[in-house]
């Protein structure tokens, strides 16, 4: 249908429809920016989505415009608010436009009901004019689907799916007569497969344990009661959610559980439920500060990583481990996961041997990892010699004990590089000392070279967890020897030191090394009052000197 230039209403109708594609672009803008839905939603993927399959008689009534929410063929021509997105659909929009201006009696659109909400079958251009012109309601052939998913006119496809799926859930599992008072709400579709998943892992495990399969709802039960609700309560407990606004606390659930899971396979150890949650807070939050936060950590990581030797590097802040470590050891034994570097060379399973001592005296699990420089030789002999003696020595110490093989990083340093990467989820690392430095250099310039090019220096300096260096066959640890300064780093130190003495049943000698004076008897008394609160009788001795001498004059 065409105009003529000098029609009014022509005109007047030609008018509107350019004010609202104006609209409809400034909708989808806002859409983009608030995250809010834009699209009207398709018929035939819902219907597929809430199984609504059994339709009931036509019926002619007057529906409100506010709910129709969908289309079954045009869903992609109107926004959410049905204005037009395409400029083609002038002439049909504006005809409908006049014949509303000339007061023509439209016939009524076709819809079909799901729940709460309508979907369009024919007469998209009608609802489009009628909410331009903000009509309330519309006359309409409604033709409803049963379904038992309550969809309202608010919901994005998103949310469509999530409850047809939590439907199923529901159904799937029986929760909601199981436990009446059950909240599990999410806000990303796919959420309830991966808890059905759960569930399913779960019976089987108690199927396993029971020495037969026991009842589906049994499981249900145990997984909600016993799976679920802890990780809920230490969501609570460390206000999770403020980490990520606007979701849920079985989002937050189901995002744990998973990344629980893809870190310990990638460590080739079980990773605890706490530490995997820190975990996602510190790398995931969804907080605009926290965020902000990480991508300019990440930046300034990738400056000092190409600009700075390694040895540059200060690593972590001091204490850093420990407010990390603290949250996720409620039994307080300190070395739970032992991670040792295994070369095959005498010396570094003299370091294993070792550190079988902190996991036998602990009750913890000694990780090994061994750097290959290729993938070819993860399945050749020698790897297969070295797994079969690290086998041996875990059975001989009469512990728990996992070996893991990992191809070298490009880069300097690979062994200390991947000891750095993993040592996060450890709580000490181990290794020999297979160079040990001189006592004294052979020149000035020895220090400086030596800090930038020692794979040791750089892992002294990165690691986020203590070190263990092994110059030698196993030694009981039964006397600790301590230089301290008050320093941060020392007084990490102390804290190690004081738990051996004071778990262990061992002694401690704490050396402060420094001229006498004020200063130095603040320092020695600081670390005895440490010890003295700890239960721990240490020997608090001051000298004078180069710091290693006076070391090896008192050991």
């Amino acid at each position: 249908m065409t105009y003529p230039t000098d029609d009014p209403q022509a005109n007047i109708a030609l008018g509107q429809f350019r004010s609202a594609r104006l609209a409809a672009d400034l909708e989808r803008l806002w859409a983009r920016l608030t995250g809010k839905p834009a699209d009207l939603l398709p018929f035939e993927e819902v219907r597929a989505y809430v199984k609504a399959n059994t339709p009931r008689q036509r019926v002619r009534k007057t529906i409100p415009l506010a709910s129709i929410v969908g289309s079954v063929g045009r869903y992609q021509d109107f926004t959410r608010s049905f204005l037009p997105k395409r400029d083609s659909d002038r002439r049909r929009w504006a005809s409908v436009r006049r014949a509303r201006l000339d007061h023509k009696p439209l016939p009524p659109i076709e819809v079909y009901q799901l729940g709460d909400v309508y979907f369009v079958q024919d007469g998209n251009h009608r609802v489009s004019v009628a909410r331009q012109m903000q009509a309330e309601d519309i006359d309409a052939y409604v033709t409803e689907i049963e379904t038992s998913v309550p969809l309202q006119p608010g919901d994005s496809l998103d949310a469509v799916i999530i409850k047809a799926e939590y439907a199923e859930f529901l159904e799937y599992t029986s929760l909601a007569q199981l436990r009446p008072d059950h909240e599990l709400t999410v806000t990303a579709p796919g959420q309830y497969t991966l808890l059905i998943e759960m569930i399913d892992i779960h019976h089987y495990y108690l199927s396993r344990e029971a020495n037969g399969k026991i009842p589906y709802d049994e499981a249900v039960s145990d997984w909600y009661d016993n799976a679920y609700l802890p990780v809920v309560e230490l969501v609570r407990e460390r206000e999770i959610l403020r980490s990520f606004p606007g979701r849920t606390e079985t989002d937050l659930y189901a995002w744990i559980a998973e990344h629980r899971g893809d870190i310990s396979r990638e460590m080739g150890w079980s990773v605890g439920t706490e530490a995997a949650a820190q975990d996602l807070v510190q790398r995931f939050s969804e907080r605009g500060d926290k965020v902000a936060t990480r991508l300019a950590g990440d930046l300034w990581a990738r400056l000092t990583d190409r600009l700075l030797p390694p040895a540059l590097d200060p690593g972590p802040r001091p204490g850093v481990w420990r407010e990390e470590w603290l949250p996720t050891h409620h039994l307080r034994r300190l070395f739970q996961d032992v991670l040792v570097a295994v070369d095959g060379s005498a010396q570094s399973w003299q370091a294993v041997e070792q550190a079988g001592l902190l996991v036998q005296r602990d009750a913890g699990d000694l990780h090994g990892l061994h750097i290959v420089a290729s993938e070819g030789e993860r399945i050749g002999e020698a790897v297969r010699a070295i797994r079969t003696e690290f086998g041996r020595r875990c059975r001989a110490l009469g512990i728990e004990g996992d070996l893991r093989v990992q191809v070298a990083a490009k880069r300097a340093h690979p062994v200390g590089y991947a000891l750095v990467q993993r040592a996060r989820w450890a709580d000490i690392v181990v290794l020999p000392l297979n160079h040990p430095p001189p006592l004294r250099p052979p020149s000035r310039l020895f220090p400086l070279v030596a800090r930038i090019n020692s794979g040791i220096g750089v892992l002294v300096r990165r690691s986020p967890r203590p070190l263990l260096l092994v110059p030698g066959p196993k030694t009981s640890m039964q006397h600790s020897l301590l230089a301290y300064d008050g320093s941060p780093r020392a007084q990490e130190a102390l804290f190690v030191a004081t738990y051996l003495a004071a778990c262990w049943k061992g002694q401690l000698t704490v050396l402060v090394v420094m001229k006498a004076g004020r200063v130095a008897d603040e320092i020695l008394g600081t670390a005895y009052e440490y010890t003295r609160r700890r239960g721990v009788a240490a020997e608090c001795l001051r000298a004078e000197g180069p710091v290693a001498a006076a070391l090896l004059r008192t050991a």
